[in-house]
C-alpha cells in the first residue's frame, strides 16, 4: 500500500529540502512520549510489572541493550527502526478516504497491513504467554507506537500522502519557513499544545494535565474498539486538519497555505485530546492483554 497524491504540482527546490527534513513519522518523539507516559501512569500493577519484565532485555536497532524501561521510551522504537529489515512502513497509517464514499471492504488496508489492521493481531501476540519473549516484546513496542499513530488525524487520511504534499506556514510565528501539513501536526503544533517550546521532552506540568485529562474520559470511550479510533481520526482529518482556506478534494495547493492563529488553536485542542485519549486507550488494551488469567 503506497500513499499516492491526488494531483501533485511541481515543488520548488527549497520546499523539497524542507520535506526531506520532515519525514513523516506520525507524531514526533514528543507526541509519542506523551502517549506512552500517560499509559505508563494508567497501567495496573500487574501490567506494569509485565511491561518491565518484557523490556528488561530490550535491544536497540543495532542489537545493543537499549536501557528502555517504560512505554514512553519504548514507543519511539518503531520509528527508530526505519530503513531496517524490521521496518513495516504501511503499519503506521490507514489510507482511509476523506473524500467520497468509504468502502466497507476496507480496500485501503490490503491484507491488513495498516495500523488498524495490525493492532488487534499484535495484541493477541502480546497476550500469548506461550510465545518467545522477544516476539511479545516486539509486539509491545509496536502497539505502544501504533495506538498513538492511529490517533493522529492525518494518519487516517488518504489526501496528498497524509498531508505531506501540502506546504503550510504558521501565522503569527517568527519562523515562517514552510512545513508540510503533516509535519506541522506531528511536531510544531504538538510542541505548542504541550507547552514544550519546540523541545522533545514533555514538561512535568503538561504530563500531569494529560494524565488528568485521560482519567476524565468516560469508560466507554476508553474501551472503544480500534474501528472507532480510526473513524474518529478520519473525521478529524476532514473537520480539523484539512479545514484550511482553499481545500479541495481533487487538487493539492501549489503554494504554501497559511494556517491562521485560530486554526492553530483548534488544532492544539484536538492534539491534546487525541494524545490523552491515545494514552488512555493504550493503557486499557495493555491492561487487558497483560493481565494474567
Amino acid at each position: 500500500m503506497i500513499r499516492r497524491p491526488l494531483r501533485a504540482k511541481p515543488w520548488a527546490a527549497g520546499f523539497a529540502l524542507v520535506l526531506l527534513s520532515q519525514a513523516a513519522t506520525a507524531w514526533g518523539p514528543l507526541g509519542h512520549r506523551a502517549v506512552g507516559a500517560v499509559a505508563d501512569a494508567l497501567l495496573t500493577p500487574s501490567a506494569r510489572a509485565e511491561v518491565a519484565r518484557l523490556l528488561a532485555d530490550d535491544r536497540d536497532r543495532d542489537g545493543r541493550p537499549s536501557g528502555r524501561t517504560t512505554l514512553a521510551e519504548a514507543s519511539l522504537w518503531a520509528d527508530e527502526i526505519r530503513g531496517t529489515g524490521a521496518d513495516r512502513p504501511t503499519w503506521h497509517y490507514d489510507n482511509m478516504p476523506v473524500c467520497g464514499a468509504i468502502s466497507p471492504e476496507r480496500t485501503w488496508c490490503a491484507q491488513q497491513q495498516c495500523a488498524s489492521g495490525r493492532i488487534e493481531a499484535l495484541l493477541a501476540q502480546l497476550a500469548d504467554r506461550g510465545r518467545p519473549p522477544a516476539e511479545r516484546r516486539a509486539a509491545l513496542k509496536w502497539i505502544s507506537h501504533l495506538v498513538a499513530d492511529l490517533h493522529q488525524p492525518l494518519h487516517a487520511a488518504d489526501y496528498a500522502q497524509g498531508g505531506n504534499l501540502v506546504h503550510v506556514e504558521l501565522a503569527g510565528r517568527s519562523n515562517s519557513t514552510p512545513w508540510t501539513l503533516h509535519a506541522a501536526w506531528d511536531v510544531r503544533l504538538v510542541a505548542s499544545a504541550l507547552h514544550a517550546a519546540g523541545g522533545q521532552q514533555l514538561p512535568e506540568s503538561a504530563l500531569r494535565s494529560q494524565i488528568a485529562r485521560a482519567r476524565g474520559f468516560a469508560l466507554a470511550l476508553r474501551e472503544a474498539p480500534v474501528s472507532q479510533w480510526l473513524a474518529e481520526s478520519n473525521r478529524l482529518a476532514r473537520q480539523a486538519a484539512l479545514d484550511y482556506p482553499g481545500f479541495a478534494c481533487q487538487t493539492v495547493p501549489g503554494a504554501p497555505v497559511q494556517l491562521s492563529v485560530e486554526y492553530q488553536r483548534r488544532a492544539q485542542r484536538v492534539i491534546t485530546s487525541r494524545l490523552a485519549l491515545a494514552g488512555a486507550r493504550l493503557a486499557a488494551v495493555l491492561n487487558r492483554a497483560l493481565t494474567a488469567p
